[in-house]
């Protein structure tokens, strides 16, 4: 799993910052941060940025990260004066319990026009709806298999956009990728489904879902001009 953040921190990195910004000194904060990694990452991209991260506990951060992070406490986060030229929410949008109210706070954060935010999160697809009509058995089978138990909402593309618009931010880019942080047997089994029929086609499903499961938003806000 080190090496599929690694790839995914990469993949946020490039979708978000332009190359030429590369020679720039970038403020960047990597909020809900946990661990730290991902500022190792971006000074290897980009080595004169600076790399700030906060996380609701403020303990997360550890040792052998923290070198490249400069940490805001979170309580003290909202009153701290440091502006960003790119904010990095990554897996951390499902988890807010006010996410229109954090999005404010980060709006006020950037640094000037060009500055955005970048979010990745879990988004909601074709499969949820249809379950929950052909079978609702099936239906909680299959959130209690993909859905974390700390998620406060799963995102579509229109309620995305809604929040977005109600924050006062524009969204600059926008896409919708298919991600899987385990092997099929993972999921299948915490959806405990033991019939296999339905093993078969759940794997069959998990090989065809780059075609058909777009269940991943990343995008990157800006304030109004």
């Amino acid at each position: 799993s080190g090496n599929l953040n690694i790839s995914n921190f990469k993949q946020m990195i490039e979708f978000s910052i332009p190359k030429n910004y590369k020679e720039g000194k970038l403020e960047v904060l990597d909020y809900g941060g946990g661990g730290g990694q991902f500022a190792s990452i971006l000074k290897e991209m980009f080595p004169k940025s600076e790399v700030y991260i906060t996380d609701l506990y403020d303990e997360k951060l550890l040792n052998e990260y923290s070198f490249f992070n400069n940490q805001i406490k979170f309580s003290e986060f909202k009153n701290d004066k440091t502006k960003f030229d790119f904010i990095f929410l990554n897996d951390v949008f499902e988890h807010l319990s006010d996410p229109a109210n954090v999005l404010k706070t980060l709006k006020n954060k950037l640094k000037d026009k060009d500055s955005r935010i970048f979010i990745d999160t879990p988004k909601k697809f074709w499969i949820y709806e249809f379950s929950s009509i052909f079978s609702k058995n099936l239906y909680r089978k299959i959130l209690n298999g993909t859905v974390d138990q700390d998620h406060q909402q799963i995102w579509s593309k229109k309620s995305f956009y809604l929040i977005a618009k109600n924050s006062g931010l524009v969204i600059d880019k926008y896409k919708e990728l298919t991600e899987f942080t385990q092997p099929a047997s993972f999921y299948l089994d915490a959806m405990k489904i033991k019939n296999l029929i339905l093993r078969i086609l759940g794997k069959i499903f998990y090989l065809c879902a780059p075609i058909i499961a777009k269940n991943k938003i990343i995008s990157t806000l800006r304030n109004k001009i």
